[in-house]
């Protein structure tokens, strides 16, 4: 690395104390709760996620099959996803972030698009303010409804197995 380059990885790192090595889908799924429960006990979180990091924007559409968010984050932030339901797309439009699930820390700056795997949870810090949008397939057209329902996200692994589960029974 160049004298002159910010290393990003370096407060997640720190922050979280991550692991060298990638980890297991077992092993990841306790690390990541572990640590979102530590950083909820030691600091006042915000927002819809566990984030550290107040002043974020959100805004949400809904369209015939799809549900559109668009999350702005602030700079500083550190945050928590939810764990997403199904595979889908997303764009960064602006900012940059360190995101770790699991594998290595990746550097995602905008403009950049990537697809979310279903059972997907990340935590992230935030290096410049982001805005970071995800474009969720759903029958549902009520934003509250969207918001309170387990289809698009979910809070925990049990749930989002349960509700895997649940789904192939249904085919």
């Amino acid at each position: 690395m160049d004298m002159g380059e910010i290393d990003y990885t370096k407060e997640l790192k720190e922050i979280l104390s991550i692991p060298d090595k990638s980890l297991s889908q077992e092993e990841f799924r306790g690390w990541i709760d572990k640590s979102e429960t530590m950083i909820c006990e030691r600091f006042e979180t915000h927002d819809r996620h566990s984030s550290i990091g107040a002043g974020f924007q959100l805004e949400q559409a809904v369209t015939p099959g799809i549900y559109t968010r668009e999350l702005t984050m602030t700079a500083g932030s550190l945050v928590f996803s939810k764990i997403h339901m199904e595979t889908h797309p997303f764009v960064i439009l602006s900012g940059k972030v360190a995101v770790y699930d699991g594998g290595k820390i990746e550097i995602l700056e905008a403009p950049y698009k990537g697809v979310t795997a279903a059972g997907t949870k990340r935590v992230l810090f935030v290096h410049e303010e982001t805005k970071w949008v995800t474009f969720h397939p759903t029958s549902l057209t009520d934003l509250q409804e969207i918001d309170k329902s387990c289809v698009i996200t979910c809070d925990t692994f049990d749930e989002f197995e349960a509700s895997k589960n649940n789904r192939s029974i249904e085919k």
